[in-house]
């Protein structure tokens, strides 16, 4: 049987298929804190949110993304530090009014590989603090390009 950790991981994890915000809401301690990794990435995204900065996060993401289905490789629970490790990838389903035909439908999808390091409080069924490492190098040479191109097409209407 999994522990509380790691349902509430998974749940975590979950979210990403819809961008719901109310699981976050739900999982999230208030005093929450996300970072970002590897520190060459730093300058491209905020260097972290809380709680607050998290949700408008996946609120943004939402007005181009239908869907951000994550899927975990591998759950690392350890009861020793009170933390969850994720070794995961996912997949971009951006919204139909989002895209155009100067991309091909097959490069509008975006594979990324992650790990995501979860922090829990005591009882297991709040996220802490999450460090998320994302594979850099195609997040800024094809997720951001996606993402801006969407954004513009959303922009002219």
């Amino acid at each position: 049987m999994a522990s509380k950790r790691v349902e509430t991981a998974k749940k975590y994890i979950d979210h990403f298929a819809t961008l719901d915000t109310q699981i976050l809401e739900s999982i999230l301690a208030d005093d929450y804190s996300h970072e970002f990794g590897p520190a060459s990435i730093q300058h491209l995204t905020p260097p972290s949110f809380d709680k607050r900065g998290k949700i408008e996060h996946m609120q943004r993401l939402r007005r181009i993304l239908s869907g951000f289905p994550v899927t975990a490789k591998q759950y690392i629970d350890s009861e020793e530090s009170n933390k969850v490790v994720i070794w995961a990838t996912s997949k971009t389903v951006f919204r139909a009014e989002a895209m155009d035909d100067s991309i091909s439908p097959s490069e509008w999808e975006f594979n990324g590989e992650y790990v995501f390091i979860l922090s829990m409080d005591a009882n297991g069924d709040k996220i802490t603090r999450t460090v998320e490492f994302l594979d850099s190098k195609e997040t800024v040479d094809k997720l951001l390009v996606l993402m801006k191109k969407a954004n513009e097409n959303l922009q002219k209407g």
